[in-house]
């Protein structure tokens, strides 16, 4: 089964990322529960029995699901060899998927107002650890990064996820003048999406900030990275801006929204999106639906899930 997976990888049916999830899976609770049974007598009863060792874990439904799936391919695989007669049945899990909280106009601003006063704080230097350095670069400091400024405006305005944050070079935005201003980005495939997308004029504002401050150092050319360029390991450069963007949480209290839910750098792309269907004039979904390289489906499920009928009162008295 693994070796099937390993080969969708290969011909970019799946991602790399979700092959070691399903490896990781397959490997941490699946074979160690399993390793016993040939796969000939395993039933619903024992497959039922594997659930509730999983719920004692405190998973929560997403990732019950996702070791199930794990679980069932295994059979499958097994089924297509002729090793089983039939793939058994299997509980089924109802899936609770939250939204990431977003950012309200006031929250956004504060934000926004923190990072600049973080980021101009007394840089306090510690003796090298393996708690303050990863990678060569020091994450334990007391301020954060000057662009993070920049990073937040950037976000907002142009619908990005938090992934596209690692990968996005300088090559793959193009500043656009005219009746609007806004910047194309052509970014690499993410998420199994692909497709331009244009910014609002904010992100222009943003990434000319960026642009101006890297160039002294020779760090904005074509191939350079827009965010953290100096770190070559890209891994680390989003851990460090996770890492700094939770500190900045923290520091101005809106790590949870008003209802309870988690605030991550996520939620900045949630924002930008909802933003878009609260204050946008006659917003197609469609539209924006394929900018923020998403589908409508999404859009509403998540993003739209926090709009009530009163946000849109002209709409519903229109």
């Amino acid at each position: 089964m693994l070796k099937n997976e390993h080969s969708k990888v290969m011909r970019d049916e799946i991602t790399s990322h979700t092959y070691k999830m399903t490896y990781s899976r397959i490997n941490k609770h699946v074979l160690p529960f399993f390793k016993k049974l040939s796969i000939e007598t395993i039933h619903y009863k024992e497959i039922n029995e594997f659930f509730i060792y999983l719920c004692s874990f405190k998973y929560n439904s997403v990732t019950l699901s996702q070791y199930l799936v794990a679980l069932k391919k295994v059979f499958l695989t097994a089924k297509a060899h002729s090793w089983i007669n039939d793939v058994p049945i299997f509980p089924k899990v109802k899936v609770h998927k939250k939204p990431r909280g977003w950012f309200t106009l006031n929250e956004y601003k504060i934000l926004y107002k923190k990072s600049i006063e973080l980021s101009q704080l007394p840089t306090i230097i510690s003796p090298p650890t393996h708690r303050n350095k990863r990678g060569g670069v020091f994450t334990n400091q007391q301020n954060i990064p000057i662009e993070f400024r920049w990073l937040i405006r950037f976000m907002v305005n142009s619908f990005i996820r938090p992934v596209d944050l690692k990968i996005i070079q300088h090559k793959h935005i193009e500043i656009v003048k005219g009746k609007y201003n806004y910047l194309r980005l052509n970014l690499p495939e993410t998420k199994r999406h692909i497709g331009q997308t244009i910014s609002l004029p904010g992100a222009v504002f943003a990434y000319k900030q960026l642009v101006n401050y890297f160039n002294q150092f020779n760090l904005a050319n074509s191939e350079n990275y827009v965010f953290l360029p100096e770190i070559k390991d890209r891994q680390v450069a989003i851990s460090i801006i996770e890492k700094n963007f939770r500190k900045l949480l923290i520091a101005t209290n809106l790590r949870f929204s008003s209802n309870g839910l988690k605030r991550t750098l996520y939620s900045l792309r949630h924002s930008a999106i909802t933003y878009r269907l609260l204050y946008g004039k006659k917003t197609d979904l469609l539209s924006l639906a394929r900018n923020a390289r998403t589908s409508i489906e999404m859009i509403d499920k998540y993003y739209a899930s926090e709009i009530t009928a009163e946000m849109k009162i002209e709409h519903i008295h229109s």
